[in-house]
């Protein structure tokens, strides 16, 4: 049974948000975590870029659930990390000891995500499953993320995505959200794994062509940041 709601009016909440706009991705220093590199995808990565995005498995929870048809859709996937214009904090991730690039993800909607929050997702190659490289990276990417330059904003966020301290009053504290099918129990232990708090599940119309249009229940995710 869904809980909550997604067309929950929304509430204004004053807050913090990174300013705007972001440091050019060419800027961002590479990130270092015990077994990955991360670092923004340039053109030169098209080619590796490509060979992961072929990968059924890799693009399953994707907009569209389908492998990349050409080199040109990864193209147009690539120009998200090289267009500072695009207002994305995502990175590459690599295997620091090969070079090898198994996934990719960071903040893929900087502003008016569908809960109203920065929202957080990431896709990996399927050889590298259970290796707690999900957990690794994007743990190593919120820090980052949490380390840029911030500014006072006005934000409609689902009101569920709140905390709220005991005797009632509404925390406005920053937070980043994400959500995630529930059947996809690997990333959900992974939000928990980052203290990302579970606040509604309910239905929404699917985007990926093989069942556009149908219901499918997604858990939402909110994290607050620093106090």
């Amino acid at each position: 049974m869904a809980s909550s709601d997604t067309n929950a009016p929304s509430v204004v909440v004053r807050t913090t948000l990174p300013r705007l706009p972001l440091p050019p991705a060419s800027e961002w220093p590479a990130i270092h975590t015990e077994r990955l590199l991360l670092r923004p995808l340039t053109q030169d990565d098209l080619q590796a870029y490509f060979a992961l995005r072929q990968q059924p498995e890799v693009m399953a929870e994707s907009s569209l659930g389908k492998p990349d048809s050409d080199i040109s859709e990864t193209q147009a996937a690539l120009n998200d990390f090289v267009d500072p214009e695009r207002e994305k904090f995502l990175f590459g991730i690599f295997i620091a000891a090969t070079g090898e690039l198994i996934g990719d993800g960071g903040i893929h909607t900087v502003r008016f995500g569908s809960m109203g929050w920065p929202e957080l997702g990431y896709k990996l190659a399927p050889a590298h499953w259970g290796r707690g490289y999900g957990t690794e990276s994007m743990s190593a990417v919120l820090k980052a993320w949490w380390a840029l330059p911030r500014q006072e904003a006005e934000v409609k966020v689902h009101p569920d995505s709140l905390q709220k301290e005991p005797g009632g009053s509404i925390l406005s504290r920053e937070h980043v959200a994400a959500e995630i099918a529930t059947y996809n129990k690997g990333s959900r232990r992974v939000l928990e794994k980052l203290g990302f708090r579970h606040f509604g599940t309910w239905n929404e119309s699917d985007t990926q062509l093989h069942r556009l249009g149908q219901p499918i229940e997604m858990a939402h995710y909110a994290l607050s940041g620093p106090s």
